[in-house]
């Protein structure tokens, strides 16, 4: 069973990548791909991949998944370990932990995370009750309020992978656009893996 979930979530990742990959090129504009930034991007989001895709193999194991799942579990994931971190950490870069301040980095994932994780995994009764449905909203919020108050977001949105000939801002939206599409398709190659393999 350990080897189907392994190769159930290198499968996930590795088709999720191949997508992320091919629509990196279909937007970048002509001249402007820098190959060695491709190869270290495919690598990072090959692991990230594989990591995510286990996890979901084994919260698939609980639940038999349907599409819809696999997406929900997908955009739990951009939520937690692309977005949040983001958003309150200032000066770093959609979907990458940052060097200067790693800890705190994992900090905001756990807490982001972990605050999906009480809103919205079933309890005994099966659905979560009101206390843990407050306890995981204050989990969710606490980073972002941790890092507006620290003052990250006095230049208006954090800032995105530098991009040539890029307006910053379009730069934003679209590493943000990438991470969630590598995300979504995690989530459902995830789903099918789990059908096909496990």
């Amino acid at each position: 069973m350990p080897f189907r979930l392994l190769a159930a979530a290198f499968m996930a990742a590795l088709l999720a990548t191949l997508g992320l990959m091919f629509l990196r090129v279909a937007t970048t504009p002509a001249g402007q791909l820098d190959i060695a930034e491709g190869d270290f991007l495919l690598l990072r989001h090959l692991a990230l991949g594989l990591c995510g895709g286990l996890t979901l193999q084994v919260v698939f194991l609980h639940k038999p998944p349907g599409i819809y799942r696999g997406l929900a579990w997908g955009g739990a994931g951009f939520l937690a370990l692309t977005l949040m971190p983001w958003l309150a950490l200032p000066g770093s870069m959609p979907g990458r932990v940052s060097p200067e301040q790693p800890l705190l980095w994992l900090s905001v994932m756990a807490a982001s995370a972990g605050g999906l994780w009480l809103l919205w995994w079933p309890g005994d009764s099966g659905k979560p009750s009101p206390v843990r449905r407050l306890v995981g909203l204050a989990l969710l919020l606490l980073p972002l309020l941790a890092g507006v108050s620290g003052g990250g977001f006095e230049d208006g949105l954090p800032r995105a992978e530098p991009m040539a000939d890029d307006d910053p801002e379009l730069g934003i939206w679209r590493g943000l656009g990438l991470n969630l599409l590598f995300w979504l398709l995690l989530g459902l190659f995830s789903v099918l893996a789990a059908r096909r393999v496990v």
